[in-house]
C-alpha cells in the first residue's frame, strides 16, 4: 500500500500505535514526511474515508474517558499514584492532540464538492470539550483554538459557535499576556463579535472584558488595538454608553500624550457608523464631550484631556468630508449658550473652543448663507470676549 493509503487505513483504535507514530514523524522538523503534503494528494474518495475514521475515533475515545470526570483526574496531581482511569484521560487527551491536528490540517484541503459532514461533526466535538481540557493541557487547547479561527476564518457550516470560542479565548489571552500579537490574533476575528446576541446573560463575561481592553495601555498604543476598539462600538447602541463610561472613568489617570489616541478611536468609530449606532456615538459621547469642555473647571485634570479629544475632532475637519457639518451640528445646541452664560470660566472655555474650531459652519451652505453665518459668530465671540472682561 501506498503511504497515503496506509495513514488512512492508520485511523482507527486498532492501529493507534502507527497513527501516534505518523503525527509524530509530522512534529518531527529532521523527518521528511509532512501531514500537509499527504493530505493535499489525497483522492475525494480517502479524504471522505479519513474524516470518518477520524470521527469514529474521536467518538471512540472520548466515550471510554468521558470529559466530565477529567477535572477530578487532573486534581490528583503528579505526585500521586496513577489510576487506570488516569492513564486512560492521558492516552485520551494524547490521541485527541492528534486528531485535532489532522482535522485542522484536513480544512485547508476541503472542497466544496466533497462531504466532510464528518469533519465538521469532529470540529463540534472538539469545540465542546474545550471547556473541559486541564489547565496543564495547554498545547491542545491551543490547537483547537486554531482550529476554531481556522474555520470560522474559512466561513464553514457552524463558523458562528467557532468564532465564538476563538474571539473569546483570544480575547482572553490578550488581556493575560498583554501582547501585541495577540491583540493582532484578535483582531483578525474581530467580526465574530457580532455572533454574540449582545442581550443574553452569556455575553455578560465577553462585555466586562472588552470593557477591560478599553483601560488597556496596550490596546490604546497598538494600531490593531484601537481599530479594535473602534470596531466595538458598533456592537450594540447601549454598549456605546458603557464605552464611554468606562473611559471617562479613566481620563484622569491617563497620559496626555495617549488622548490623541483615544480621540482616534472615537473618530474612526464614528466614520465607520451609521443609524442608531451614528446617533449615539454623536450625542452620547462627541456631543458630552462638548459640554464637558465647557462646563468642567479649568483647573481639572480631566478639563485639559477632554480639550484634547476635542482638538482632534477640529483638526480633522480639515482633512475629513463631513466633520464640518457634524460639529456646527453638535455644537449649535450646546457652544452659543455657553458664550453667554452667566458663569465667566463657563464663557471662557466656550470662547476658546470656539477659537480653536472656528469657523463652526455648515458646508451647505450657500455664500451668503456662510457669511451671514460667520459674521454672526463674530458677534458672538465678541460680545463673549467683552464680557469676559
Amino acid at each position: 500500500m501506498e503511504k497515503r493509503e496506509i495513514f488512512v487505513h492508520a485511523v482507527s483504535k486498532e492501529l493507534i500505535g502507527e497513527f501516534l507514530q505518523f503525527i509524530q514523524l509530522d512534529e518531527d522538523a529532521s523527518d521528511p514526511f509532512s501531514l500537509n503534503e499527504l493530505l493535499d494528494e489525497l483522492s475525494r474518495k480517502q479524504k471522505e474515508e479519513l474524516w470518518k475514521r477520524l470521527k469514529t475515533l474521536l467518538t471512540d475515545v472520548l466515550l471510554e474517558s468521558p470529559v466530565e470526570g477529567w477535572g477530578a483526574l487532573e486534581a490528583q496531581g503528579e505526585g500521586s499514584m496513577e489510576t487506570d482511569r488516569h492513564s486512560k484521560m492521558k492516552k485520551t487527551l494524547e490521541i485527541t492532540h492528534a486528531i485535532t491536528s489532522v482535522i485542522l490540517a484536513s480544512v485547508s484541503v476541503i472542497n466544496e464538492s466533497e462531504n466532510y459532514e464528518a469533519l465538521l461533526e469532529c470540529a463540534v466535538i472538539l469545540n465542546g470539550i474545550l471547556y473541559a481540557l486541564p489547565e496543564s493541557e495547554r498545547k491542545l487547547q491551543s490547537s483547537i483554538q486554531g482550529l476554531c479561527v481556522t474555520w470560522w476564518e474559512k466561513g464553514l457550516p457552524a463558523k458562528e459557535d467557532m468564532g465564538k470560542t476563538a474571539f473569546t479565548l483570544l480575547l482572553r489571552k490578550s488581556l493575560q499576556t498583554k501582547t501585541g500579537a495577540d491583540i493582532s490574533r484578535l483582531w483578525h476575528v474581530h467580526q465574530a463579535l457580532y455572533c454574540f446576541d449582545y442581550n443574553l446573560e452569556e455575553s455578560r463575561e465577553i462585555k466586562n472584558m472588552l470593557l477591560e481592553c478599553f483601560i488597556s495601555v496596550n490596546y490604546i498604543k497598538k494600531e490593531e488595538g484601537r481599530r479594535f476598539l473602534s470596531s466595538l462600538f458598533s456592537w450594540n447602541s447601549n454598549f456605546i454608553k458603557m464605552i464611554h463610561g468606562t473611559i471617562k472613568n479613566q481620563l484622569q489617570g491617563l497620559q496626555k500624550s495617549l488622548m490623541v489616541h483615544i480621540a482616534e478611536v472615537y473618530f474612526r468609530a464614528w466614520r465607520k457608523a451609521s443609524g442608531k449606532i451614528l446617533e449615539t456615538i454623536e450625542s452620547d459621547c462627541i456631543q458630552d464631550f462638548m459640554y464637558h469642555g465647557i462646563h468642567l473647571p479649568r483647573r481639572s485634570p480631566v478639563h485639559a484631556r477632554v480639550r484634547e479629544v476635542l482638538s482632534y475632532f477640529h483638526h480633522q475637519k480639515r482633512v475629513r468630508q463631513g466633520v464640518e457639518e457634524m460639529l456646527y451640528r453638535l455644537y449649535k445646541p450646546i457652544l452659543w449658550r455657553g458664550l453667554k452664560a452667566r458663569n465667566s470660566e463657563v464663557r471662557s472655555n466656550a470662547a476658546l473652543l470656539f477659537v480653536e474650531a472656528f469657523p463652526i459652519r455648515d458646508p451647505n451652505f450657500n455664500a451668503i448663507e456662510m457669511d451671514s453665518e460667520i459674521q454672526k459668530q463674530f458677534e458672538e465671540l465678541y460680545g463673549s470676549l467683552e464680557f469676559v472682561r
